[in-house]
């Protein structure tokens, strides 16, 4: 009834008759974009009932949500997604206790699904307005007959172990990229095989920009299993390389990396999450997020002339508590540490990122939400230096 209340209300503020379609059950954030009767993505409150043109076999939906994050660092300004990498520059972001309130994280959305006669035609197209305040492309892509193409999450990462927080994306240590892409989903059963061609990025460590030109010549090839929404496996292989024609230096190396991710239930309300990454080469598929440009996690840097890709490895693990169908709590721990050599003008880099969080989220009503949560960073570096930082962050978020 509650449900059957809410498309109502969607029906009445928007004077157009929608098809009177029931809400469905709660998907997690990760899960395909479904729309056509009620559509379904995003947070387990994020429900849309969907709109046919008239005359056509295309429904549409519009949605999205506004969010007020309130923030309150007590060491260093992690900035409005919370970055860890903001330790790396202490004599800009150090605070004696500072508080911030934005609403950058809103979002706006749009979808549409069309029946042809071989399928199902679904688009997508997602902004934001991080980090600048200005609208910002997150998502746009269409998918057909198992085919995607466009921007959206490469399909290295996936959100079976991932974790419900306020702070915007899976901490530090997860991999978390968007980008573009042409990718193909063969579903078996309970699983699904995905392969994918990605936008290529060579990000060399910053010493050696001046010598050495980024060029990527081949795209990243990356593929991906998900079983029952309780274990992910990818992998993703990729060419480096410089441009000589800019820089000193022309050479080319080899990254690659390796996924694995699970859900496993201990109780009726509470589970297990987690995911462990390892590769080398694969920095910007790690830096986020709030690693802009991903020059804080770099897949190669510069030696005798020659490319060396940068290993790295990253994971992290969650307990998560459903109180009641209301509250929900999650505590976690995750850390990300990259190989850079020492001595070589890399000591401002990181060597290692410790990242944990605490929270508390209280569901008001299948659009409204508030919550708070506790995030605590250590930041060691090439050189040495280690600094921790504490946030409270404290959010309200509407659907609509």
């Amino acid at each position: 009834m509650r449900k059957t209340k809410v498309a109502l209300s969607v029906f009445l503020a928007t004077g157009i008759l929608s098809g009177g379609a029931l809400a469905m059950p709660v998907v997690e954030a990760g899960q395909p974009i479904v729309t056509g009767e009620p559509s379904r993505v995003g947070p387990p409150w994020n429900h849309r009932t969907t709109i046919n043109i008239p005359g056509t076999t295309t429904d549409f939906a519009f949605g999205g949500y506004v969010k007020l994050d309130m923030l309150y660092d007590a060491d260093y300004d992690l900035g409005y997604a919370t970055s860890p990498f903001n330790l790396l520059n202490p004599t800009a972001n150090a605070t004696d206790g500072r508080t911030d309130f934005t609403a950058y994280e809103t979002r706006l959305n749009f979808r549409t699904q069309t029946q042809t006669d071989y399928g199902k035609l679904n688009t997508f197209f997602e902004v934001h307005f991080l980090p600048d305040g200005k609208l910002n492309l997150r998502h746009a892509y269409g998918e057909y007959a198992g085919f995607l193409a466009g921007q959206t999450w490469t399909n290295f990462m996936s959100f079976v172990g991932s974790t419900r927080t306020l702070a915007l994306g899976d901490p530090i240590g997860y991999n978390m990229e968007r980008q573009g892409q042409l990718r193909y989903t063969h579903k078996q059963g309970d699983g699904a095989l995905s392969v994918a061609l990605e936008d290529p990025d060579t990000v060399i460590a910053r010493p050696d920009l001046a010598i050495a030109s980024e060029e990527s010549r081949l795209p990243d090839l990356t593929l991906r299993y998900e079983y029952r929404r309780q274990l992910a496996l990818s992998g993703v292989v990729r060419e480096l390389s410089t441009n000589d024609n800019i820089g000193s230096v022309d050479d080319r190396a080899t990254g690659y990396g390796v996924q694995a991710q699970f859900s496993l239930p201990l109780l009726e309300s509470t589970n297990l999450k987690g995911s462990y990454t390892i590769g080398s080469g694969i920095g910007n598929y790690m830096g986020n997020p709030g690693n802009m440009g991903h020059k804080s996690a770099p897949d190669v840097y510069v030696r005798n002339g020659e490319l060396e890709t940068v290993d790295i490895q990253g994971g992290g693990i969650s307990l998560n508590h459903n109180w009641n169908p209301l509250w929900f709590s999650s505590v976690g721990y995750s850390r990300l540490d990259q190989d850079l050599p020492k001595a070589q003008g890399y000591d401002a880099h990181f060597d290692e990122v410790d990242y944990t969080f605490a929270n508390v989220i209280w569901d008001i009503t299948e659009r409204l939400m508030v919550g708070a949560e506790y995030q605590f960073v250590d930041l060691k570096t090439i050189a040495g230096d280690q600094r921790d930082a504490s946030r409270l962050q404290l959010s309200a978020q509407y659907q609509f």
